[in-house]
């Protein structure tokens, strides 16, 4: 006898991001996923947070960005509107520097949507060209 089963289930959506350059692909993918949590257009930038992330290839690296993003706001209550992002391509991998402006995250001063738990790998793209930079991924909500 299984002891286990499995189901189907749509608690996903899918965000596409095409901007001129892979910083604002990173930026604009991190807005998206806060304005599915709240109107990121209307977060105060009342204080900023540092971040820096390290991964093996720009997959894991948007994926790593995103997460962090995630964890500032469940774990820190920290949303930002406003981003300063730098990728650097280096030998052992990417190194993405960014900081965030925003405010703590209040369901009193800002409305809530859902809530968006992790990014997936699943359909996951990253399409670079000199001129524009097209990203497409799935979040778990």
């Amino acid at each position: 006898m299984n002891r286990f089963n499995y189901f189907d289930t749509t608690a996903d959506i899918g965000i596409e991001v095409v901007t001129d350059s892979l910083e604002d692909a990173f930026i604009n993918s991190a807005l998206a996923t806060m304005n599915l949590v709240t109107d990121t257009d209307k977060i105060q930038n009342v204080k900023s947070v540092d971040v820096k992330i390290v991964s093996e290839d720009l997959y894991a690296l948007l994926y790593d960005w995103i997460t962090e993003v995630i964890m500032l706001m469940n774990c820190d209550y920290f949303i930002a509107k406003d981003y300063e992002l730098n990728i650097k391509d280096e030998d052992n991998g990417y190194t993405l520097s960014a900081t965030l402006h925003g405010d703590t995250y209040d369901t009193d001063r800002y409305n809530y949507k859902t809530e968006v738990k992790a990014i997936t790998y699943h359909l996951m793209q990253i399409d670079q060209k000199k001129d524009n930079c097209h990203v497409k991924f799935i979040v778990d909500i």
